[in-house]
């Protein structure tokens, strides 16, 4: 039986978001040994600094997801219009031009400001030139912005084995880079201009596949200035989004610093980014979806059999992994971070990963609202989950004092929100819902959170384990080995 194009991108798409990961954290102890801890920490610094500038790329988003791009680009073929296209993609690239511009003023500012006020301890960094690094950290965050438009156009036209090569290319690069540098005792500044030189090397040649997909794409002025309203009203929506994502599930450490110390919060900080790796994991599994249900609405089919099959086979994934990463960690972080640090990492791993479960549920109705031209709806509801899951956050903080109660809440908090989500997209597709379907469909993740919670009666353990096993059979997996099912399905 051939793969289905769709299995194909959600493989290329975990390899892509999952390896980078694995590696980068194994090669820390040669970076440290390298750079030296105080130049390290200054490295780690600047890297956050880089992310934390990438929201203000409003038109791409962070981490990637290109979901306004990716929705303008894709649904243009539709219309064999190959002056929008063009319009779009240059009218994009003219507006990204303008923040990498802002940004590296921004750059310049801070690079003074900072280290004139002693900001963040950069005091401590002896014999580097910490201002240049700054600007120069900057200018890679603006590059950057083009990286993202380039790969959303990339994404676009489905060319998701393209997509994750280059970008590959470009992680893996960098990161070897750094690397030999850091071993070789270069200062900071020369490896960030090293990194700025490949990034542009590397965009020359993104640049170049964009226009072997594209090649009737020409660089230059727009048709209509009113194209520039019209990409940004677009772009506004899914850049909200991604800043009140970042700013819910970002802050929880600083409650935990403020409350409990540093040395909890390295723990629970560490345990956290790694599931910020997961959930980026299980986003990219399902991102290709994004630009098939862009085509199909402008095309005025309906995407709901083609969006139903991807979710429950990707939620049914979901649910096995996490809970067979909750039974192997004791057995392999002590492998990884040694036996004292992965007993401090161990007691947050149950939490985070309930709580994984069913925030993972709110990844497909963000892709089909958006896909669908819904971003001020999506807007709304991540908005309304987000202000719940914070507040009962805090519930938990004021209530327990545990960094394990925030979590929690948070659970709690997506568990009571996420039924109602469901129902907001069955109205979107069928002009109607059912709050029992809204509700049963989240079944399967309330069972395998319980089974997560109950560790002491071996009885109720099994009895949990089995209905939950016919619970994702029955709402999830049973599609994925239905071969006529995928048969039927448009565009898979």
């Amino acid at each position: 039986m051939q793969i289905p194009k769709g299995v194909k991108h959600s493989l290329w798409g975990v390899i892509d978001a999952a390896l980078y990961p694995v590696v980068s954290i194994a090669t820390i102890p040669i970076m440290i040994h390298g750079m030296g801890l105080v130049t390290f920490g200054l490295w780690i610094l600047l890297n956050s600094m880089i992310t934390i500038l990438q929201l203000f790329n409003f038109n791409t988003g962070v981490a990637n997801m290109g979901m306004a791009t990716v929705r303008n680009v894709s649904a243009a073929p539709g219309d064999n219009d190959t002056r929008q296209m063009n319009d779009i993609v240059n009218g994009t690239l003219h507006i990204i031009l303008l923040f990498f511009i802002g940004i590296v003023g921004i750059g310049y500012i801070l690079s003074l400001v900072a280290v004139q006020n002693g900001w963040w301890g950069l005091g401590n960094a002896k014999g580097t030139n910490v201002a240049l690094c700054i600007l120069l950290a900057t200018i890679i965050a603006g590059l950057k912005y083009f990286d993202q438009v380039f790969q959303s156009i990339i994404k676009a036209y489905e060319r998701f084995k393209m997509s994750s090569i280059l970008n590959m290319i470009y992680r893996f690069g960098s990161l070897g880079l750094t690397l030999v540098m850091a071993v070789a005792h270069y200062s900071l500044d020369k490896i960030l201009w090293a990194n700025i030189v490949f990034l542009i090397a590397y965009l020359i040649l993104q640049f170049c596949c964009v226009k072997w997909i594209m090649p009737a794409w020409r660089i230059g002025k727009l048709r209509e200035s009113g194209q520039y309203k019209s990409i940004l009203h677009i772009s506004i929506w899914p850049w909200i989004q991604v800043v009140i994502v970042v700013l819910t599930f970002q802050t929880d450490r600083f409650w935990v610093s403020s409350n409990f110390g540093l040395k909890v919060v390295s723990g629970y900080g560490l345990v956290s980014t790694i599931f910020n790796h997961i959930h980026m994991i299980f986003t990219a599994m399902a991102f290709w979806i994004l630009p098939r249900i862009a085509l199909m609405v402008k095309k005025g089919e309906d995407p709901a059999k083609l969006y139903y099959l991807v979710r429950g086979t990707v939620l049914g994934i979901i649910v096995i992994a996490l809970l067979s990463f909750n039974y192997a960690a004791p057995m392999l972080l002590p492998f990884w971070a040694g036996k004292d640090t992965s007993a401090m990492l161990l007691v947050y791993i149950k939490y985070f990963v309930g709580f994984e479960i069913v925030f993972a549920h709110s990844i497909m109705p963000s892709f089909y609202l958006n896909a669908a031209g819904k971003g001020r709806l999506a807007t709304k509801l991540i908005l309304v989950y987000c202000s719940v899951c914070y507040m009962f956050m805090l519930c938990g903080l004021w209530l327990y004092h545990t960094p394990m109660a925030m979590i929690g809440g948070m659970t709690i908090a997506m568990c009571v929100t996420m039924p109602a989500v469901n129902a907001v997209v069955q109205k979107e597709m069928y002009q109607t819902y059912s709050w029992r379907q809204a509700l049963f469909e989240m079944l399967p993740m309330y069972g395998a959170i319980l089974l997560l919670y109950n560790d002491n009666n071996m009885w109720a353990y099994i009895v949990l384990a089995i209905i939950v096993s016919m619970l994702l059979w029955k709402f999830y997996l049973s599609n994925l080995f239905n071969n006529r099912r995928w048969q039927q399905t448009p565009y898979m």
